[in-house]
Formats: structure tokens, C-alpha cells, sequence
């Protein structure tokens, strides 16, 4: 895989290990979905509604997956976002009333919300924010803006009381956002960072093993409950995303005071994530060249903004 091998490895990004990454993704999902495809038809780019259909079995609508992949025909590697939103007047497609059913048990385990507590924000303020932080991204940061571009397809906005942000493997290409999460430009910035840095873990796992204890059960600070060794590995790659992008925006001498604060914030973060994997992650020979570069990216920031 060439570039895509070396991106497999490291916490950093370039647009041609990325697009490896994508392409050889984009290629494997095609490949399970077979015969759900039209003949003839090739979607140009991946989409929730297709990944979840190739791994879901059964659960797929075929008519809708055809839809779909025809719709994705002429779209190019990077359409307009989608904004989805679950309570709201339309009606959801299954991968998102999946998605959104799975995240609402996991509020109510974690937090012991009701149901009633889950539902459609005010996206007015919310897609404004979020437009000004891709924007601000694609200033400060290309190479991520340029990521989240060809990996993100849609945004579900939610509403679940405590509930910030959150990405689904088998609903890869969405993201799902809670009312906190977009309700400044720093914070919208951040929630991008975050949850693009899952999916390109994701796609990372997708090529290369990082741990073979991936299920032990640890503590780190980005959850209030104990996670699997695999959960932590994803806490720090996007800490250190978040860190990253925005001491570039804090660097900037009209950046908001809340970028300094979110970005020391995550450094702390991903400082206390690092020393919960330490003795706990069992790493591959790829993992080891993982967590080495994911050491070298926190000295650096750490020095770079120390107090």
C-alpha cells in the first residue's frame, strides 16, 4: 500500500497515505457489499447507508442500498455534508435509527437519561458553527481539513442531555453530535478534530493491528467508565488530534481565548491517557511504531506550550 502502510502507523497525516487509506477502504466495502450493488454502478465515494449495509448482514434494505449507491455515482470523492436529525419532522434512514438507538442505550446506561431527553436541536446556530470551523480547519490545518473531507459524509445532530459527540464503526462516514458539541466555533472545531480522529483511527485498524489486548477493560480521562485497552488507544490518537489542531489555532493572534483553554485541556488529557496505556497496552510491532510517534507528538506539544 505504499504511503497508505506508512499513514497506518502514525498519529499524523498526508494526503497521500490518505487517500491509500480511502482508496483500499473504499475498495473492501465494495467487495462485501457484491451483489447489493446495481450492475453497473459504482458509488464514487463511501457513505454511512453503505458501510453499515456491508456489515450489518440482513438488516439492510437492498432497494435502499441501490438507491443509495446510484445517488453516489456521479458524486465525487467529496459531496456536500448531510445534517440529519433524529426527532425531527423526516424520516431517518435505518443505519441512522441504528446509530441513534445504540448511542440513546449508552446514554441511558452511562447517565441514566430518559428517553424523553433525546431529541432534535436548533440546528441554526449549530451548522453555523460548524461551517466556521471547517473553515477555520482548512486555514490552520489543510492536511486535516482535507481528512475530514473524504471521511465524513454526514452529520447527525442529537440532543440527549449529557451526550457531546460520538462515531459508530459500523456507521462510518457519520458523526454524531450533541448540542454542546457545536455550540461555539472552538467547540464545533474541537468536536471535528475528535470524531474525524476516530474514523481515521478506524481506517488505520482497518490495515494495521495495533494491540493484542485491545478488550482490557482500563480507566483513561475521556470516559467516566472503564473502556477497553482498544477504547483508550482511540482517546489518545484524537487528544492528540484535538491538542494539534488547536495549538495551531491558538497560535493565531485573533484566535478566541477558549482555543487555549480546550487546547491545554486535552493536552492534560491525552498526558493521563498516555499513562494509563503505559503499563496496560500490549503493542504489535506496528503498534509500537504507533505508540512511538503518538509519544514524540505529545513531547512536542507538551514542550511547545508548556506554562
Amino acid at each position: 500500500m505504499g504511503a497508505g502502510q506508512d499513514e497506518a502507523v502514525r498519529v499524523g497525516i498526508t494526503p497521500a497515505g490518505t487517500m491509500s487509506l480511502v482508496r483500499g477502504h473504499h475498495r473492501e466495502i465494495l467487495r462485501r457489499l457484491g451483489s447489493a450493488l446495481p450492475a453497473g454502478t459504482e458509488p464514487a465515494c463511501l457513505h454511512p447507508g453503505l458501510v453499515w449495509a456491508a456489515t450489518s448482514g440482513d438488516a439492510a434494505d437492498p432497494a435502499h442500498v441501490a438507491e443509495l449507491a446510484g445517488a453516489l455515482a456521479d458524486a465525487g470523492l467529496m459531496p456536500p455534508l448531510e445534517h440529519l436529525t433524529p426527532g425531527g419532522p423526516d424520516a431517518l434512514p435505518d443505519w441512522c435509527r441504528w446509530g441513534t438507538g445504540r448511542l440513546l442505550a449508552d446514554i441511558r446506561q452511562t447517565h441514566g437519561i430518559g428517553e424523553a431527553d433525546f431529541g432534535a436541536p436548533d440546528l441554526t446556530e449549530g451548522i453555523a458553527h460548524l461551517a466556521a470551523a471547517r473553515a477555520t480547519l482548512r486555514r490552520v490545518w489543510p492536511e486535516a481539513a482535507l481528512e475530514m473531507d473524504l471521511l465524513i459524509r454526514v452529520i447527525v445532530h442529537v440532543q440527549g442531555g449529557a451526550f457531546r459527540s460520538a462515531t459508530l464503526r459500523p456507521t462510518f462516514g457519520a458523526i454524531y453530535l450533541g448540542s454542546s458539541s457545536v455550540a461555539s466555533t472552538p467547540a464545533a472545531f474541537e468536536a471535528l478534530l475528535h470524531e474525524t480522529g476516530h474514523h481515521a483511527l478506524y481506517l488505520r485498524n482497518f490495515f494495521a493491528t495495533l494491540v493484542t489486548n485491545g478488550d482490557l477493560m482500563i480507566s483513561h480521562p475521556l470516559r467516566p467508565d472503564p473502556r477497553p485497552v482498544s477504547g483508550a488507544v482511540h482517546a489518545a490518537h484524537v487528544l492528540a488530534r484535538m491538542a494539534h489542531g488547536l495549538a495551531r489555532w491558538a497560535a493565531e493572534p485573533t484566535a478566541p481565548a477558549e482555543v487555549a483553554t480546550r487546547r491545554d485541556d486535552a493536552l492534560r488529557r491525552l498526558r493521563g491517557t498516555i499513562e494509563a496505556l503505559e503499563p496496560a497496552a500490549e503493542w504489535t510491532d506496528d503498534g509500537r511504531r504507533y505508540f512511538d510517534d503518538l509519544l514524540h507528538w505529545e513531547k512536542e506539544l507538551t514542550t511547545a506550550h508548556q506554562p
